[in-house]
Protein backbone atom coordinates (compact mmCIF):
# COMPACT_ATOMS: atom_id res chain seq x y z
CA UNK A 1 0.00 0.00 0.00
CA UNK A 2 1.39 3.35 -0.96
CA UNK A 3 2.22 4.92 2.58
CA UNK A 4 4.48 8.40 1.80
CA UNK A 5 6.38 10.45 -0.68
CA UNK A 6 9.68 10.92 0.97
CA UNK A 7 11.36 13.92 -0.62
CA UNK A 8 15.35 14.84 -0.25
CA UNK A 9 17.04 18.15 -0.63
CA UNK A 10 20.14 19.33 -1.46
CA UNK A 11 21.21 16.04 -3.13
CA UNK A 12 22.01 17.27 -6.32
CA UNK A 13 25.36 19.49 -6.79
CA UNK A 14 23.83 21.61 -10.30
CA UNK A 15 20.96 22.48 -8.20
CA UNK A 16 22.55 23.42 -5.07
CA UNK A 17 24.74 25.06 -7.19
CA UNK A 18 21.83 26.91 -8.99
CA UNK A 19 20.73 28.18 -5.80
CA UNK A 20 23.85 29.27 -4.01
CA UNK A 21 23.89 26.58 -1.33
CA UNK A 22 26.52 25.18 0.11
CA UNK A 23 26.96 21.62 0.79
CA UNK A 24 25.77 18.98 3.22
CA UNK A 25 26.54 16.53 5.08
CA UNK A 26 23.21 15.48 5.11
CA UNK A 27 20.32 16.00 3.12
CA UNK A 28 17.24 17.67 4.07
CA UNK A 29 14.23 15.44 4.34
CA UNK A 30 10.58 16.15 4.22
CA UNK A 31 7.49 14.44 3.10
CA UNK A 32 4.91 15.13 0.85
CA UNK A 33 1.15 13.03 1.10
CA UNK A 34 -0.25 11.16 -1.74
CA UNK A 35 -3.05 13.35 -2.86
CA UNK A 36 -0.05 15.89 -4.43
CA UNK A 37 0.84 13.38 -6.70
CA UNK A 38 0.31 13.55 -9.99
CA UNK A 39 1.24 10.45 -11.94
CA UNK A 40 1.77 9.97 -16.05
CA UNK A 41 1.02 6.90 -17.70
CA UNK A 42 2.96 7.33 -20.49
CA UNK A 43 6.33 8.64 -21.23
CA UNK A 44 5.42 11.23 -24.43
CA UNK A 45 1.92 12.12 -22.52
CA UNK A 46 1.90 16.10 -22.04
CA UNK A 47 1.14 17.17 -18.75
CA UNK A 48 -1.36 20.43 -17.79
CA UNK A 49 -0.18 20.78 -14.38
CA UNK A 50 -2.82 22.73 -11.74
CA UNK A 51 -0.45 24.98 -10.40
CA UNK A 52 -0.97 27.89 -8.18
CA UNK A 53 -0.64 31.40 -9.04
CA UNK A 54 2.76 31.81 -7.09
CA UNK A 55 6.29 31.53 -8.63
CA UNK A 56 6.75 27.74 -8.81
CA UNK A 57 10.18 26.61 -9.45
CA UNK A 58 10.64 22.95 -10.21
CA UNK A 59 13.50 20.33 -9.22
CA UNK A 60 13.68 17.42 -12.28
CA UNK A 61 15.31 14.55 -10.00
CA UNK A 62 15.00 10.43 -10.43
CA UNK A 63 12.10 9.07 -8.27
CA UNK A 64 12.07 6.05 -7.15
CA UNK A 65 9.43 3.17 -5.43
CA UNK A 66 10.06 0.48 -2.50
CA UNK A 67 8.97 -3.09 -3.15
CA UNK A 68 9.97 -3.51 0.26
CA UNK A 69 10.91 -1.26 3.33
CA UNK A 70 14.60 -1.60 2.80
CA UNK A 71 14.59 -2.25 -1.20
CA UNK A 72 14.18 -0.30 -4.44
CA UNK A 73 12.26 -1.88 -7.26
CA UNK A 74 11.18 0.89 -9.42
CA UNK A 75 12.28 4.14 -10.85
CA UNK A 76 10.92 7.13 -12.69
CA UNK A 77 11.74 10.91 -13.20
CA UNK A 78 9.63 13.39 -11.35
CA UNK A 79 9.22 16.96 -11.06
CA UNK A 80 9.18 18.00 -7.26
CA UNK A 81 7.71 21.67 -7.08
CA UNK A 82 8.26 24.58 -4.80
CA UNK A 83 6.23 27.66 -4.58
CA UNK A 84 9.87 29.24 -3.72
CA UNK A 85 8.94 32.49 -2.93
CA UNK A 86 6.55 31.58 0.07
CA UNK A 87 8.97 28.86 0.61
CA UNK A 88 11.65 31.85 1.54
CA UNK A 89 9.97 33.65 3.53
CA UNK A 90 8.95 30.62 5.49
CA UNK A 91 12.39 29.50 6.36
CA UNK A 92 13.67 33.33 7.37
CA UNK A 93 11.05 33.32 9.83
CA UNK A 94 11.96 30.16 11.34
CA UNK A 95 8.38 28.33 10.12
CA UNK A 96 8.45 25.05 8.83
CA UNK A 97 7.94 25.57 5.23
CA UNK A 98 5.90 22.60 3.89
CA UNK A 99 2.84 25.00 2.39
CA UNK A 100 5.50 25.64 -0.09
CA UNK A 101 6.67 22.06 -0.83
CA UNK A 102 2.78 20.55 -0.99
CA UNK A 103 -0.40 21.33 -2.53
CA UNK A 104 -1.98 20.09 -6.14
CA UNK A 105 0.34 18.41 -8.43
CA UNK A 106 3.14 19.26 -6.68
CA UNK A 107 4.74 15.81 -6.99
CA UNK A 108 4.65 14.64 -10.87
CA UNK A 109 5.88 11.28 -11.52
CA UNK A 110 6.31 9.43 -15.15
CA UNK A 111 5.32 5.54 -15.51
CA UNK A 112 7.46 3.31 -13.31
CA UNK A 113 10.31 1.24 -14.87
CA UNK A 114 11.91 -2.41 -13.21
CA UNK A 115 15.05 -1.88 -12.29
CA UNK A 116 17.60 -4.46 -13.09
CA UNK A 117 20.27 -2.79 -12.34
CA UNK A 118 20.88 0.28 -10.19
CA UNK A 119 24.20 1.38 -10.99
CA UNK A 120 23.44 1.36 -14.65
CA UNK A 121 19.95 3.33 -14.55
CA UNK A 122 22.30 5.98 -12.42
CA UNK A 123 24.58 6.67 -15.48
CA UNK A 124 21.30 7.44 -17.87
CA UNK A 125 20.73 10.86 -18.11
CA UNK A 126 17.08 12.44 -17.61
CA UNK A 127 16.17 15.87 -18.83
CA UNK A 128 12.84 17.73 -18.35
CA UNK A 129 11.67 20.27 -21.01
CA UNK A 130 8.48 23.02 -21.18
CA UNK A 131 7.11 23.81 -24.14
CA UNK A 132 9.61 21.46 -26.18
CA UNK A 133 12.28 24.21 -24.37
CA UNK A 134 15.16 22.30 -22.43
CA UNK A 135 15.37 23.21 -18.60
CA UNK A 136 17.11 20.68 -16.72
CA UNK A 137 19.32 17.97 -17.81
CA UNK A 138 21.15 15.51 -15.05
CA UNK A 139 22.22 12.63 -14.32
CA UNK A 140 21.37 9.41 -11.37
CA UNK A 141 25.88 9.50 -10.51
CA UNK A 142 25.45 13.58 -10.20
CA UNK A 143 23.69 12.85 -6.64
CA UNK A 144 25.28 13.36 -3.90
CA UNK A 145 23.32 10.52 -1.58
CA UNK A 146 22.62 7.52 -3.96
CA UNK A 147 19.41 6.13 -3.63
CA UNK A 148 20.31 3.33 -1.21
CA UNK A 149 21.67 5.70 0.92
CA UNK A 150 18.58 7.57 0.94
CA UNK A 151 16.46 5.16 1.64
CA UNK A 152 18.86 3.68 4.60
CA UNK A 153 18.76 7.67 5.71
CA UNK A 154 15.03 7.54 5.82
CA UNK A 155 14.43 4.43 7.89
CA UNK A 156 16.88 5.90 10.37
CA UNK A 157 13.86 8.30 11.38
CA UNK A 158 10.80 6.42 10.65
CA UNK A 159 9.52 3.36 9.20
CA UNK A 160 9.49 2.67 5.52
CA UNK A 161 6.96 0.76 3.66
CA UNK A 162 6.36 -0.94 0.79
CA UNK A 163 4.85 1.43 -2.43
CA UNK A 164 6.46 4.42 -0.53
CA UNK A 165 8.07 7.12 -3.54
CA UNK A 166 11.29 8.57 -2.81
CA UNK A 167 12.54 11.93 -4.51
CA UNK A 168 15.91 12.19 -4.89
Amino acid sequence: MNDKIICFGKNYRDHMHELGDQSVDTPVIFLKPFSVLRQSQKWDEKLTLSLPADEVHYECELVFKLISPDEIGFVSVGLDLTKRVLQKKLKEAGHPWTIGKVFHDSAVVGPWVKIDSLKEILQLPFSFYINEELRQNSAGNKMIFSPTKLVKMASDYFPLCTGDIIFT
